[in-house]
């Protein structure tokens, strides 16, 4: 049975890598695991699998994608709070996600009641560098917002599904995608509860919801122009890809609104363009060409240091 795991974890790591590592990896398992029970030899599974995910997605502790994720992890755990917190006190008629009124509201209630709390828990969780709790928080949350989003499209029409769950996805994206961010950050490089991290917490919890008030990118699609849905979406997206170049100060704002934006404006700017068969081409192109503009001049400083040995998911 150990074998079988191991070999199962291993399938999720690169090829080159396996063909390097997998002999000092299977040691290093078998070592850890010897006279060891299930539970503890299926969660050394678990983390070697998880560290495999790291590897093939660039989302390890050395990599740009880790490094940014875990940078901006403060900063989306609060603007997640931020926002539940103002459903709570402005209510659902600002972030309008509503239930239906039927008999089957139960699972709807619960979602919502899970998506709009659990923010709040894993903010105080972050504040005090309780990161493991916090992820799980982060990992409840997305859980919540994707069973709210299949709920709406399994009792809507089959087409009709598509648009109110882009629609419903437009208030509710930013939870799951702030809640991404957490998941992807390298659990040994998460930072510590400093003062800075209780300011990044706070100001991005006040901010978040403020620029939603103040923007007012929950108006109907049609009264926003799509130039500026577009840079809404395009400024921050770009800035987060600077972290291609290691410019992580201008990356993590970046990063950290671009949650927020892309899922506020997606639904509008699908409307606009008259549909995704015209919206996909344009954003790959968009985002090829801020790929380009960026490694036009390579840096000129040292590689990176190595992944090294296996390091906690």
């Amino acid at each position: 049975m150990t074998d079988v795991t191991l070999r199962a974890a291993l399938r999720l790591y690169p090829a080159r890598y396996r063909r390097e590592r997998a002999d000092e990896i299977a040691a290093v398992f078998a070592d850890t695991t010897a006279g060891a029970g299930r539970l503890a030899t299926a969660r050394e599974a678990f983390d070697l699998a998880a560290y495999g995910l790291r590897v093939r997605t660039g989302l390890t502790s050395t990599s740009p994608g880790g490094r940014l994720a875990a940078l901006t992890a403060p900063l989306a755990a609060g603007a997640s709070a931020g926002m539940a917190a103002a459903y709570h006190l402005v209510g659902h008629s600002w972030l309008q996600i509503e239930l239906p009124g039927s008999a089957g509201d139960v699972p709807f209630f619960l979602a919502v009641a899970a998506m709009t709390a659990l923010p709040l828990l894993g903010a105080v969780a972050a504040l005090f560098g309780r990161w493991s709790a916090a992820r799980i928080l982060a990992g409840g949350t997305a859980l919540a917002v994707l069973a709210h989003l299949l709920l709406l499209a399994v009792v809507t029409e089959p087409w009709g599904g598509v648009w109110v769950t882009m629609y419903a996805f437009q208030f509710e994206g930013a939870f799951l995608l702030w809640s991404l961010v957490q998941l992807a950050a390298p659990r040994d490089v998460l930072p510590s509860p400093a003062w800075r991290e209780w300011c990044l917490v706070l100001v991005s919890a006040i901010a978040a919801p403020t620029a939603a008030v103040s923007i007012d990118a929950y108006a109907s699609w049609s009264t926003i122009d799509p130039l500026w849905r577009g840079l809404m979406v395009g400024v921050p997206l770009f800035m987060a890809l600077a972290a291609l170049r290691r410019w992580y100060v201008v990356a993590v704002p970046g990063l950290a609104a671009l949650p927020w934006t892309f899922s506020a404006n997606l639904h509008g700017l699908w409307q606009q363009a008259g549909g995704i068969t015209r919206l996909l081409p344009a954003a790959v192109l968009a985002v090829a060409a801020m790929v380009g503009v960026l490694m036009l001049r390579r840096p000129t400083g040292g590689a990176a240091p190595g992944d090294g040995g296996r390091q906690p998911a």
